[in-house]
């Protein structure tokens, strides 16, 4: 079998062959496919979910992944035809001039936003001639861009000279201390094109700066409420640094068996993930839980958290001292030889957010006298007819 891919941002198909297609079992979803016109006929034998948009693109094109600038030092350096195709953000800066545009020997198509002076727009068709613009005009505000995991700091607004004109792509996250006042000044107008997160008090300074929210999904914390950006994992020692805490988070809270009542300090917990908790303090786990959207998984004596990949044999299972719940994040294989009888007696419950496979194909229907949540998937054997597999790629050249 071939190889399995998650997601694919740009499939570039300009130097593809039906043999380097035959490696690709499958594609999840592919944002842009880029193809020469004599390659028309791969598309229909591309085995994906969705796809964005196919770009065809004339011969002679380079691709460029990157933001591209476009200065009068780069205009004037050219001394021959340049044909490039942007995925990415088009930037010209104020030092152009509209004849340089006019005459200049470089031929763009687009992915992405165009930044101009306002005095130029009009002026980009001799640079751009076929296919839709997606122009922006600015005039004296800094044009940033950022990319990935970005937290907006008092020390990045500071380091600015005049107001900014923001752009992330990715996570913009709000420092907890940002002043709301230099943030007014410094920043003229944000654009988030993925997730932004902030604090309650933030909400509406965030608003004003922006001028769409189509792009982005935005997370508010809560007023009063610590950020966990981990997992973490509580015994009746670590539980005291968080006493009349409460905690927002969007990972794992495990509490451990050693929690008493007693110790159980927490004020409350927000959280979009699990909390796991010993049955002695689930009632209170329940109380200090305001969203229904937290799963709150209590066990009796012991617990398994499994976050990897791992495989248990029936000699493992057997080894266990007391029946255990088991809570599966990532992916539980269970062996061939493992029985029903062994299977029963020492799983307590069993709850399954990732994926669980068994190579026994008749255990399937003990496992369902186990399950307490589910949420994920269960396999058969993993290794029958699956090839490799990948995660997630910016850009895949076949």
């Amino acid at each position: 079998m071939g190889q399995r891919i998650g997601n694919v941002g740009l499939l570039n198909l300009m130097n593809a062959t039906e043999e380097s297609l035959q490696d690709i079992e499958r594609i999840n979803n592919i944002g842009m496919v880029l193809y020469p016109k004599e390659k028309a006929h791969l598309l229909p034998k591309l085995n994906a979910g969705n796809i964005g948009h196919c770009v065809e693109l004339p011969e002679g094109y380079q691709v460029v992944n990157s933001d591209v600038h476009v200065d009068q030092a780069y205009l004037r350096s050219l001394t021959e035809g340049l044909r490039l195709f942007v995925n990415g953000n088009l930037i010209i800066e104020h030092d152009v001039q509209s004849e340089e545009l006019k005459e200049s020997l470089l031929e763009l198509k687009v992915n992405g936003k165009i930044y101009s002076p306002g005095r130029l727009t009009g002026s980009l068709f001799h640079l751009i001639s076929h296919g839709v613009m997606d122009v922006e005009s600015y005039e004296g505000e800094e044009l940033r861009f950022e990319n990935g995991d970005f937290e907006l700091t008092n020390a990045y607004l500071h380091s600015a000279e005049t107001a900014i004109r923001l752009t992330v792509n990715g996570k913009l996250k709000l420092h907890a201390d940002l002043d709301l006042d230099l943030f007014q000044q410094k920043i003229h107008q944000i654009e988030v094109n993925g997730v932004v997160i902030l604090y309650a008090l933030q909400e509406t300074a965030f608003y004003k700066k922006t001028g769409s929210l189509t792009s982005a999904k935005v997370e508010v914390i809560p007023e009063g409420y610590l950020q966990l950006t981990k997992q973490v994992r509580l015994n009746s020692r670590s539980i005291k640094r968080f006493y009349g805490k409460k905690l927002y988070t969007k990972k794992p809270v495990i509490i451990e068996a050693d929690v008493t009542r007693e110790a159980f300090s927490i004020a409350a917990i927000h959280s979009t993930s699990i909390v796991v908790c010993p049955e002695e303090i689930e009632d209170l786990v329940y109380e200090a839980c305001p969203s229904l959207d937290t799963e709150v998984l209590s066990y009796e004596d012991r617990f398994l958290f499994i976050e990897g990949e791992e495989r248990w044999t029936n000699e493992q299972l057997e080894a266990l001292q007391h029946p255990t719940a088991f809570i599966v994040e990532g992916m539980l294989t269970l062996g061939s030889d493992v029985s029903s009888e062994v299977h029963l007696s020492k799983v307590k419950t069993l709850d399954i957010f990732g994926a669980v496979v068994v190579e026994n194909a008749a255990l399937k229907g003990s496992l369902q006298q186990l399950i307490r949540v589910n949420t994920g998937v269960i396999e058969d054997d993993h290794k029958k007819g699956i090839g490799s597999s990948l995660g997630n790629l910016g850009e895949l050249m076949l």
